[in-house]
C-alpha cells in the first residue's frame, strides 16, 4: 500500500525542491481522464491509510499561533502533499512553512488563501478523504459523459469553479472569470453553439426580475426607471410611469414590458452573446467589474457574465467569422443600438459542473457543490 501511495504522490506532485511543469492540455479530455484517475489513485491512498484527523470544529489559528491541533493539521497536509514530506517537525506550532501549505490547500478548495486557519478551512480539511475519493469518481464519470463528443476549438464553462476556458486540442487559447447563478435561479448545464454577439444590447428585463425587485421600487419612486435608463410599455406601446397607479398593480396584473436603454448603465454591459438555451439564458458583459475579484461569484439571475467579452467576441469575430483584426475591432466599436453580428460558424458551448478536477499544474481542485447537485454528501 505505501508503494502504491508514493506512486501517486509521484504522478501528481513534484518532488520536495523541483518545480511542478505546467501541463497545456489538461483539459483535453483525454488528459484530463489520465490526472483524474491518478488523483482517484491518490485518494484512495490516502483513505486506505486511516491516519486522516479531524480538526476541533472552533479551531482558529493565526500564523505564530501554539496549539497541539497543529500536529493533527501538519499530518493532514502532508498527506495530501500540500506540506513538503520534509517538514516533519514534532512542533506545535503555526509556522511560516505550514502557512504557506494551509495557503496552497486553501487554493485547492476555492477558500480565501490568507493562511488563516478559519471555519471555511477547517470545514474542508475535516471532509474524509473517503467521501473526496466519492466525489472524485463521481466528476470523473461526468466529465467523461459530458466531453465524449466534445468538438475542438470549444468554449468551456465551469460552473463550480466560476471560469471560462476556449479549448483547442492541445492548449487553452483563452480564459476568464465568469459570473454564475445564485442558487435560486441556477445557470443550467448546456451543451450548444453560440451564435451571435450582440453590440450596444438593450436589457429586455425578464418578469420575475420586474415583478419581485423593480415592482416595489415603483410604488414608492416611478422616476427610477428613468434614473436607470429604462423604458415601459404595454403591449408595445411605451408608456409614462408616473401614470400608472403602480400600488394597485401586482404579480397577477403586471402586464409590462421594462427595457433598459444601451448605455455604462446597462446590466448587460457592451456585448451580449447568444446560444440556444430553454431558458433564456446567455453570456453578457457587466458595468460591476469589481464583483469579479470574489473567488465565490454566483451572483446572477441565472445568465453568465463574462470578465474578458472583448477578447471573447475578437475570436469569435476573426476565427468563427473569418473577419480581419481591424475589421473586428470596427464592428465592436460601433454605436448601433442592439446590432446582431451572426457568428458565421456557431462556436461550440460546454456549460459543464465539476466541482472537483485536477489543474493545469497537476494539483487536485475541489469546489463548493453550489447547487447541491451533487449525490455524494459531504
Amino acid at each position: 500500500m505505501f508503494y502504491r501511495c508514493a506512486v501517486a504522490f509521484l504522478l501528481l506532485f513534484p518532488l520536495q525542491g523541483a518545480a511542478q511543469l505546467p501541463d497545456p492540455a489538461w483539459l483535453n479530455p483525454q488528459r484530463q481522464t489520465a490526472l483524474m484517475q491518478q488523483a482517484i489513485e491518490l485518494y484512495t491512498c490516502i483513505a486506505n491509510a486511516n491516519e486522516w484527523h479531524t480538526l476541533p470544529d472552533d479551531l482558529r489559528l493565526s500564523p505564530g499561533d501554539t496549539n497541539l491541533a497543529v500536529l493533527k493539521l501538519k499530518r493532514n497536509l502532508l498527506l495530501t502533499k500540500d506540506l513538503p514530506l520534509l517538514q516533519t517537525d514534532s512542533m506545535a506550532v503555526y509556522d511560516s512553512l505550514l502557512v504557506a501549505a494551509t495557503i496552497n490547500f486553501q487554493k485547492r478548495n476555492g477558500i480565501k488563501a490568507d493562511g488563516v486557519i478559519g471555519p471555511k478551512t477547517v470545514a474542508a480539511i475535516n471532509i474524509p478523504p473517503s467521501q473526496r475519493l466519492k466525489l472524485l469518481q463521481a466528476n470523473l464519470l461526468r466529465w467523461q459523459n459530458s466531453t465524449a463528443h466534445m468538438p475542438f476549438p470549444t468554449v468551456y464553462i465551469n460552473i463550480p469553479d466560476y471560469r471560462l476556458y476556449i479549448l483547442d486540442t492541445s492548449r487553452v487559447l483563452l480564459q476568464m472569470r465568469v459570473i454564475v447563478g445564485k442558487k435560486e435561479t441556477p445557470t443550467y448545464q448546456n451543451q450548444t453553439e453560440l451564435l451571435s454577439i450582440v453590440v450596444n444590447p438593450n436589457w429586455n428585463i425578464p418578469r420575475s426580475i420586474a415583478v419581485n425587485e423593480i415592482l416595489p421600487i415603483l410604488r414608492r419612486n416611478p422616476n427610477y426607471l428613468y434614473k436607470r435608463h429604462m423604458r415601459l410599455y404595454l403591449d408595445g406601446r411605451q408608456l409614462n410611469p408616473w401614470r400608472v397607479n403602480w400600488k394597485k398593480v401586482n404579480a397577477s396584473n403586471f402586464n409590462y414590458q421594462i427595457v433598459q436603454l444601451p448605455g455604462k448603465q446597462n446590466e448587460l454591459g457592451e456585448l451580449k452573446f447568444l446560444y440556444n438555451s430553454k431558458a433564456n439564458q446567455y453570456m453578457h458583459d457587466t458595468p460591476r467589474k469589481e464583483l469579479f475579484k470574489f473567488d465565490q461569484r454566483n451572483f446572477s439571475h441565472g445568465c453568465i457574465r463574462i470578465e474578458k467579452p472583448d477578447e471573447l467576441a475578437m475570436y469569435l469575430l476573426q476565427y468563427r467569422s473569418g473577419q480581419s483584426k481591424e475589421k473586428a475591432k470596427q464592428l465592436l466599436a460601433r454605436w448601433d443600438r442592439n446590432l446582431y453580428l451572426r457568428i458565421r460558424k456557431p462556436m461550440p458551448l460546454l456549460i459543464g459542473y465539476q466541482t472537483c478536477w485536477v489543474s493545469y499544474d497537476g494539483k487536485v481542485q475541489f469546489r463548493e457543490d453550489i447547487y447541491g447537485y451533487e449525490t455524494v454528501k459531504l
